[in-house]
């Protein structure tokens, strides 16, 4: 069956038209329509839809059939087109195979300055295919997928990982359909893999989209299961204050632009230097992420940060060799 494609705009049909023609994939367009073949794969329009812009996307619809490309009947069967998630949604479904099978789930150690050893790792999902952008737009395997990958670091963690070793996994809110719900299932699970919940930190990403009293009561149930909390990325936005103030989390992490050629920017530093301030006047820890070079480490280090992320001491591993990894910390950090 051919696939047409319903654009709002007939600019962003020709956008669409010129994306897919640089991934070497064929359409034809007529006017704010795009016509692809039997000939186009599904994982050719997984590919192509990634890198099409979300907004866009969101309002393509798409009608499947056996259709004569002429105007009487698109007139005919516009009409009939549905959004263009019913599409995203089958797509995904059918490759899961190929995309699970094939993920990789990486540990990028995070440093503690005053022990000079790696004291914990954040679990980053990786898959062949970029679908977390599509997930977003597709949302009936947002929360399989996010499982799917949370059980596989939490599987590695508990094999693999020292007990001592805290475990950072994101919770993007987007992907929690019932929160409680959702929080509830995780901690289950933490028992189910024999993980005690005072190893892991729920790194919350993009929390404003959640209501501020939504996300406290989120925060006191993890609390009281044990589980720490942490504010992905602040001081990257204008509320960033006010939601530290608000939530109270166990630790929060600088974002990385913020550390970016801190040692050479006197308003980076004043902010940062602000930041892990007030944090430590609130019991709060700090990690700063991003840290690539040696004059930005000592700066952190210098100004405070209990925790330094970042590819001076590794890029994310799969099998994090933990023994060497500490050696390395250890002589970064006693020569400066």
């Amino acid at each position: 069956m051919k696939k047409l494609f319903v654009l709002e705009k007939e600019y962003h049909a020709e956008e669409v038209e010129q994306i897919a023609e640089s991934l070497g994939i064929s359409l034809r367009r007529y006017k704010n329509l795009l016509i692809a073949d039997e000939k186009v794969k599904d994982e050719d329009l997984l590919i192509l839809f990634h890198e099409i812009d979300t907004d866009i996307l969101k309002k393509m619809k798409i009608y499947e059939g056996n259709f004569r490309e002429v105007c009487e009947e698109f007139i005919k069967i516009i009409p009939k087109a549905k959004p263009i998630t019913t599409l995203l949604d089958k797509l995904i479904y059918d490759n899961l195979g190929k995309i699970f099978t094939e993920t990789k789930i990486l540990f990028h150690p995070i440093v503690s300055v005053k022990e000079k050893k790696v004291k914990a790792f954040e679990a980053l999902c990786r898959p062949p295919i970029k679908i977390i952008d599509l997930i977003s737009v597709g949302e009936s395997t947002s929360e399989f997928s996010e499982n799917f990958c949370r059980d596989r670091a939490l599987n590695f963690a508990s094999d693999k990982l020292p007990k001592d070793c805290m475990l950072f996994l994101n919770f993007h809110p987007r992907f929690l359909k019932d929160p409680l719900k959702n929080f509830g299932d995780f901690i289950a699970s933490l028992h189910f893999h024999g993980i005690d919940p005072q190893r892991i930190v729920v790194e919350l990403t993009e929390y404003e989209e959640l209501e501020i009293n939504a996300i406290k009561a989120l925060i006191s149930f993890l609390k009281s299961e044990g589980v720490k909390v942490a504010l992905d990325d602040v001081g990257s936005g204008y509320s960033g204050l006010f939601y530290l103030s608000e939530l109270k989390p166990d630790i929060i992490k600088i974002d990385m632009e913020l550390i970016r050629n801190i040692d050479k920017h006197k308003l980076k530093k004043v902010i940062v230097n602000y930041l892990i301030r007030i944090a430590h006047e609130s019991g709060i820890l700090v990690v700063s992420e991003g840290v690539e070079t040696k004059e930005e480490l000592e700066t952190v280090v210098y100004m405070g940060t209990d925790f330094v992320q970042g590819f001076i001491f590794s890029k994310p591993l799969e099998n994090p060799n933990i023994e060497e990894l500490n050696k390395k910390v250890k002589e970064i950090l006693e020569r400066m």
